[in-house]
């Protein structure tokens, strides 16, 4: 299907504060069809916040976002067609067989596909032997990989994953990397936030550092690690978040050495 929306994923200047207490202030970024950006941060940094925003769960304080030039506060249903996302925490109907609850999200955006096409997207995802099981019946990792089903069938052009990786075992995680750089290279716009700092310098683009709700560091994983002067992107996170790895280095030293 051919993508009609003439921008990506913007936001611009979003503030964003709970209890009178800053979340977000002045983000302002821009994920590119075709690009793969990794979001990067503490908890509690802003990076769930500012992606409820991005789906019209949350409006902010100031600032707007569009998603493929669409407001979300103003049409939230039209923006969330084209927005494939995966929430950090899942909430399943765990009542529903495996294909009954990818037949029922699959519903919801209005996609049709044949069951045929359900089941090989299930297979692929190694979820074969799960099939006729209650999704309550599942492991953990396998919820997370019925949802991708759902998301894979949907072919969004537009991605936000939170933390998606998590739960997922080395097989699960790969097979998402796969899907990620498929979808980008098919002009798909993905932007993914991990605590996996390998995943993220293994399948990103460019990489956001976000802490305390500003953006402290952006650029290509290798940019990153030239202009801190150091070999592994996590050292520019602890540096960038105030977590010199130094002193850790030095503390367990005292404590263990």
């Amino acid at each position: 299907m051919e993508n009609t929306y003439v921008e990506g994923l913007v936001f611009q200047d979003i503030w964003k504060s709970f209890s009178n207490k800053p979340v977000l202030k002045g983000i302002s970024l821009k994920v590119k069809y075709g690009e793969i950006v990794s979001l990067l941060g503490p908890n509690g940094s802003g990076k769930s916040t500012l992606f409820k925003i991005a789906l019209g769960i949350l409006s902010p304080d100031r600032g707007h976002v569009t998603v493929g030039s669409i407001n979300p506060l103003i049409n939230p249903l039209k923006a969330r067609k084209i927005i494939g996302y995966m929430p950090e925490e899942l909430t399943l109907f765990e009542s529903l067989k495996v294909e009954e609850f990818v037949e029922f999200l699959l519903s919801i955006y209005e996609v049709k596909v044949s069951r045929y096409q359900i089941y090989e997207t299930l297979k692929v995802l190694g979820l074969e032997k799960e099939l006729g099981k209650l999704v309550g019946e599942l492991s953990h990792g396998n919820k997370r990989r019925v949802f991708l089903a759902s998301l894979m069938l949907r072919d969004p052009y537009i991605l936000i994953l939170d933390e998606a990786f998590t739960g997922l075992d080395p097989v699960g995680a790969r097979l998402l990397k796969i899907w990620v750089r498929n979808k980008a290279a098919r002009g798909t716009a993905v932007l993914f936030s991990t605590h996996v700092l390998p995943i993220a310098e293994a399948v990103a683009d460019r990489i956001i550092i976000i802490h305390k709700g500003e953006i402290k560091a952006e650029g290509k994983p290798e940019e990153l690690r030239k202009l801190f002067g150091v070999k592994e992107l996590e050292d520019v996170f602890l540096e960038v978040t105030g977590y010199y790895p130094q002193q850790y280095e030095e503390i367990i030293r005292n404590l263990y050495g």
